[in-house]
């Protein structure tokens, strides 16, 4: 264990570094413009590079893809129905449990982990595994929710419109008790759904460059060598940065735990899922196909499965849930965790 803590405890001690750092003023004010130039240049360049200069693959892996596909989406699902068992207050932060205890700090933390303890061999393994978490969270939830808030304001309106049939008050939508028209699938597609995907997809410089990684690792095209050489140069700063970035994302993480009224079992629940649910049973599913899959992708499925929560949880809760609070909270606890777990786990794996 003291050997792999050797190995990772330098990148708790560059997030430890971004958080001190996050005391003063002037770099926690520069924390936008340093995600924009990590989001945009330093990491896309640092997958691409990991990804093409990782040893050759035999075919593409999709027993790796169907075991991400599968357990990950599996695990949010019960976590979104488990903190309904935990009250009201469980119904009112299911979806951010579920976000922040299957969505993991894969881009940021996990690619330079798995890479750190496996070797370069990792690099096209992990950076598959992002493009698929991109997908299904970046995308999925997005759209989820955005769909969920659509058909709740659509019930609203209908029984708005009832209530006013019943108490003969001249409804918006006329005499008929029928709801007003939102514009149905096809406005919902223009105006939300397709804004969603075209960011997420056609304009996601981490996307884009996963893409072009795989064209040239799965066909025989390829960069010019000066190019090459440029975007490995550029992708030097990402794993610092990104470390240091999520040192910084801490502080407003604990702020929203300062200001109270986060339920302790949903963090609770968060956490270990996040942590330990979520690590489990990837394993659980890899196990059958070790074989198959090898050490490497293995590994790497299992070790990135058991990454802190992601930074853009803290995002997304708060413009979609109205409250970043608890995913603030599962942020900090998970990513304090793994400072112990992820030694355990990597020394058990090799």
């Amino acid at each position: 264990m003291l050997e792999m803590l050797a190995v990772i405890g330098p990148m708790f001690l560059v997030i430890g570094v971004g958080f001190a750092a996050g005391f003063v003023p002037r770099f926690l004010g520069a924390r936008d413009q340093l995600n924009g130039f990590l989001f945009y240049f330093a990491l896309p360049t640092f997958i691409y590079t990991a990804m093409v200069t990782a040893p050759p693959t035999a075919g593409f892996p999709w027993l790796a893809v169907a075991v991400v596909a599968v357990v990950t989406p599996l695990v949010s699902v019960g976590l979104y129905y488990g903190s309904h068992l935990l009250g009201a207050r469980g119904r009112e932060g299911a979806a951010s449990t579920s976000l922040a205890g299957s969505f993991g700090n894969v881009g940021y933390f996990g690619i330079p982990v798995a890479i750190s303890v496996f070797g370069p061999e990792a690099g096209l393994a992990a950076g598959i595994v992002h493009m698929l978490h991109n997908l299904i969270y970046l995308n999925g939830y997005p759209l989820v929710r955005t769909i969920v808030a659509a058909r709740t304001e659509q019930s609203s309106a209908a029984e708005q419109a009832a209530a006013e049939e019943s108490t003969d008050v001249p409804a918006a939508a006329g005499r008929s008790g029928r709801a007003p028209k939102t514009g149905g699938v096809g406005h919902l597609l223009r105006t939300q759904i397709g804004p969603i995907l075209r960011r997420a997809l056609l304009l996601n410089p981490v996307f884009i460059a996963m893409a072009l990684a795989l064209l040239v690792v799965f066909s025989p095209l390829g960069l010019p060598a000066m190019i090459n050489e440029s975007v490995s140069l550029l992708g030097q700063t990402a794993v610092p940065l990104a470390l240091f970035c999520v040192g910084l994302a801490l502080h407003p993480a604990i702020e929203g735990i300062r200001s109270g009224g986060v339920p302790k079992r949903l963090i609770v629940l968060g956490t270990l899922g996040k942590i330990l649910l979520l690590p489990v049973l990837t394993w659980l599913a890899v196990l059958p196909f070790y074989d198959q899959l090898g050490p490497i992708w293995a590994g790497t499925l299992i070790i990135i499965a058991a990454m802190p929560s992601s930074t853009t949880v803290y995002v997304f809760a708060q413009q979609y849930e109205g409250d970043g609070r608890l995913a603030a909270s599962i942020l900090v606890t998970s990513t304090l965790a793994c400072l112990l777990t992820l030694p355990l786990l990597a020394e058990l794996l090799l």
